[in-house]
Order: structure tokens, then sequence, then C-alpha cells
């Protein structure tokens, strides 16, 4: 198989991807909520506080098909979970960390 078939292919999987879908969802909704944020010039300390209660939905959407997704491979549901959520956490994190520097540059976040 030829690297750009296969990478097509990988591609097209990915898409399927329920945890893929849902952590773009997941990164779609943060984004609108930092910008929003930013037009508002939240203090980052405030923003900090709020990140966390940001795009529930979003955020159990994307914990249940991870841990859907590990229940298949046959991983515990405990474990599972709390990988889940530690990965959601993450992306959380990732928006609060660039937050301040988005906000200093008078920049928008995605863009």
């Amino acid at each position: 198989m030829s690297l750009t078939l296969f990478v097509a292919f990988a591609m097209s999987m990915a898409q399927g991807d329920p945890v893929e879908t849902a952590r773009r969802g997941l990164n779609a909704c943060l984004t609108t909520y930092t910008n929003a944020a930013l037009d508002a010039k939240t203090a980052p300390g405030e923003f900090t506080k709020q990140a966390s209660d940001a795009c529930k939905a979003e955020k159990t959407t994307f914990v249940e098909a991870m841990v859907k997704s590990e229940m298949q491979y046959g991983g515990k549901k405990a474990e599972a979970e709390s990988y889940a959520s530690e990965e959601a956490q993450m992306i959380v994190d990732s928006y609060v960390g660039s937050y301040g520097d988005y906000l200093s540059s008078s920049t928008r976040h995605g863009q």
C-alpha cells in the first residue's frame, strides 16, 4: 500500500471515530468560549475559574466516547473513566494555559 493511500485511509478512519468527533466538538466549543472571553477581556484568573465549567455537554460527550472506546479494548470502567476525565481536563488546561498569551497579544484562539 502506498504511503499516500495509507494516509488517506487513516484520515478517513479518524473522521468516523466517535472519540475524534467528540474531541473536535469539545475543541470547537472551547475555542468559541475562549474567544468570547477574549472579546470580553476576561482576566486570566477569572477565565481559569470559569473554564472548568465551560462546554459541559461537549465534555460529557467526549468522556463518554472515550470510556466506550476504552471498554471495547477490554479496559476496566473505572480506569477508562479516570483516563477520559484526565484527557478532557488536559484539553481544557491547554486553553487555560494559552489564554494569557492570546489576551496580551490581542489575538483570538484558532485564527
